[in-house]
């Protein structure tokens, strides 16, 4: 048998989706063949890459690799005229776009379905959201938990006298993910059939209300809403879980051939002769007797003789496997395929679910790690490893360059923090750029080790431009900022090659963050490190740089630094360990040269493990978030005190408030 690309080869969809139902549509047309572009934000993408579980700094979070295996990811902020110009490019050569913002977004962004059909007339454009484009209910946020409470599943959950409760699955999330994704498919026959696009859409709500098979067929017959029966099924009985000696087993005798079976195999044939149990009718009304019986006759029996007793007797059971069992142990999921592996070039070889239906001419494969946040800009946008961003959103720019290291067959990743007219101090821009350079050399398998540095020789990075500070309106905008920073700072401190620093001048605030991140730093004798804020601006750091100075400067030292507001010298940063040694400036790109080759000569699998080993030992001792300390500090009159006297060169006039 001759096996072909996948079914979906050569269709393009343009993914504008995150979290959970619109990625899981998209991941299920890629691995059927399809080739998704994931555009994202260029702060910070996908919701889940950061927000779902607690990523290892540097790594998107499992949930995030679970929705977006085999799609390439570019990185575009559509509120801007340019990226939108490049999103309309690649709408021409495609041929579905998914989105699930909420009802009217797209539009207000200029990237809705008939902005879209003007460029690609024939576009099949398909929207997922919590109720739906259109009807009462159409402007609420879209939440599994809610479409599962307000269509009816939450009602029917859980045991008779028991609360409400939830599917364990999100049944909402990813009925409408696979519905979404089956009606593409559709679709696009039918385009093929008469060259027309379409639009579509789908929601949560009716994604579960739309599974209320039984439910709906029980009310509609009765007249009376369906009640919760447990694990019970609402048209047969016996078919539910049952308590066994020493656990639960399922047991669906769910017609009058398999009751009397069953009868047999537990040698209780007695109760097929008892007229509470005679049909399938009278089982159902006498549910609770019936059940007490057949445990009663279990509890002598454990689930795995259970199992095959009746397995043996021609009746369909089965235990009950938590999922360590399933997809650690279990033959059955490795023989289906429904764990696979792959490898990842930030978190290295790692397994996910597979894809459930097995065609035999254009089977489903993984063919693509879930991307890196604007892991294909350059294969797609066209941007090279100098990266840019838009002319409004700050001075300054982070570029990497990558050199070939002598007499080796490797390459060192160079990256540059250049804001010469501020001494290089951080913008958000700066900030964002560093974030998406980090991951594109993280995803290069060449690259061997990462060099940063600041631009001119006159400094590392002197803090941060505090220029960016004076449209704070609240608390709020500092812990914005500081989420922004966050995730640049934890994805240069993830990478998964060693990092040297060489520091030249001052590296304070922000470029005492940066320099904590590496691995190796290199100095210069008028290099200072520290954060004088608590004199000059009045805002705080962030637990994570806190931790990372204890762990190079020792926390006496730190603390003595940050409470009296003052800088903590070479000499002292190279008797603490913080610093590798001090090097005059003259011989600096010599001794970096020598050491960027010492390193690149390592085994690579070595230089990660340690970097990892590293990492574990630091985040032995991590600390939690500080998004309250970021809003009473950030929003306080002091801080708005503290930029004015920066900006305004005199000195604050601190009020405690």
């Amino acid at each position: 048998m001759t096996v072909t690309a996948g079914a979906l080869d050569g269709v393009r969809v343009l993914d504008l989706t995150q979290v959970m139902a619109g990625p899981y549509c998209t991941m299920l047309l890629a691995d059927l063949g399809a080739d998704v572009i994931k555009i994202e934000s260029p702060e910070g993408g996908d919701q889940t890459r950061t927000s779902m579980g607690t990523p290892r700094p540097g790594s998107d979070t499992p949930a995030f690799h679970a929705l977006n295996r085999n799609k390439r990811s570019v990185t575009l902020n559509l509120r801007t005229d340019a990226d939108r110009a490049e999103f309309f490019r690649l709408v021409a050569d495609a041929d579905v776009v998914v989105e699930n913002f909420r009802p009217g977004v797209t539009d207000r962004l200029g990237v809705g379905y008939e902005a879209v059909r003007e460029v690609r007339p024939d576009i099949i454009y398909a929207s997922i959201s919590g109720f739906g484009q259109y009807g009462p209910y159409a402007d609420r946020p879209g939440y599994d938990l809610i479409a599962q409470g307000m269509a009816g599943a939450v009602s029917v959950t859980g045991d008779p006298d028991g609360p409400p409760v939830k599917c364990g699955l999100p049944v909402g999330d990813l009925g409408a993910g696979m519905l979404c994704a089956l009606s593409i498919a559709a679709a696009h026959v039918h385009r093929l059939r008469t060259g027309e696009g379409q639009y579509l859409e789908t929601s949560l709500y009716e994604a579960v209300l739309a599974m209320s098979v039984w439910e709906s067929v029980e009310y509609f017959a009765g007249g009376e809403p369906p009640q919760r029966l447990g694990s019970a099924h609402r048209m047969s009985a016996p078919y539910q879980v049952v308590r066994t000696k020493d656990d639960h087993a399922t047991i669906a005798a769910n017609n009058q051939r398999l009751w009397l079976r069953l009868c047999e195999a537990l040698d209780l044939q007695h109760l097929a002769d008892d007229e509470r149990f005679a049909t399938n009718t009278d089982r159902m009304g006498h549910r609770a007797e019936l059940i007490a019986l057949l445990e009663g006759r279990l509890a002598a029996t454990s689930t795995e003789e259970c199992v095959a007793q009746l397995l043996d007797a021609g009746v369909p059971a089965g235990p009950i496997l938590d999922y360590g069992q399933i997809l650690e142990h279990d033959p059955h999921a490795r023989a289906r395929g429904m764990v696979e592996e792959y490898d990842h070039p930030v978190d290295g070889r790692s397994r996910v679910v597979g894809f459930p239906v097995k065609l035999a001419r254009t089977p489903a494969t993984l063919r693509r790690h879930p991307p890196v946040l604007g892991e294909h800009n350059g294969e797609l946008l066209g941007k090279g490893p100098e990266l840019t961003a838009d002319d409004d959103a700050g001075e300054g720019s982070v570029t990497w360059t990558r050199h070939a290291v002598p007499g080796t067959d490797t390459y060192a990743a160079h990256l540059t923090l250049a804001n010469p007219d501020r001494r290089n101090a951080m913008t958000l821009r700066m900030y964002d750029q560093l974030e998406r350079a980090c991951q594109e050399i993280d995803a290069d398998p060449d690259i061997r080790l990462a060099v940063l540095r600041g631009a001119g020789g006159r400094a590392f990075a002197a803090g941060t431009d505090i220029r960016e500070f004076r449209d704070f309106a609240s608390g709020e905008d500092g812990v914005a900022y500081e989420r922004r920073v966050g995730l640049a700072v934890d994805r240069l401190a993830g990478l998964r090659m060693p990092v040297v620093a060489a520091v030249e001048g001052p590296a304070v605030g922000a470029g005492s963050a940066l320099a904590s991140c590496c691995d190796v730093v290199l100095c210069t004798p008028d290099a200072v490190f520290g954060a004088p804020i608590g004199r000059t601006l009045g805002n705080c750091l962030s637990p994570a740089m806190m931790s990372r100075l204890y762990a190079g400067l020792g926390r006496a030292r730190v603390l003595r630094a940050l409470l009296a507001g003052r800088l903590i010298t070479a000499t002292e940063a190279y008797e603490s360990g913080f610093v590798a040694d001090i090097v005059d400036p003259a011989d600096l790109d010599t001794r970096l040269a020598e050491l960027t080759a010492d390193i690149a000569r390592c085994a690579p699998l070595t230089l990660a493990a340690l970097k990892e080993a590293d990492r574990r030992v630091l985040a032995a001792s991590a600390p939690g978030h500080a998004e309250d300390l970021y809003a009473r500090v950030y929003g306080s009159r002091d801080f708005g005190e503290g930029v004015a006297a920066f900006l305004e060169k005199r000195k604050p006039r601190w009020e405690g408030r």
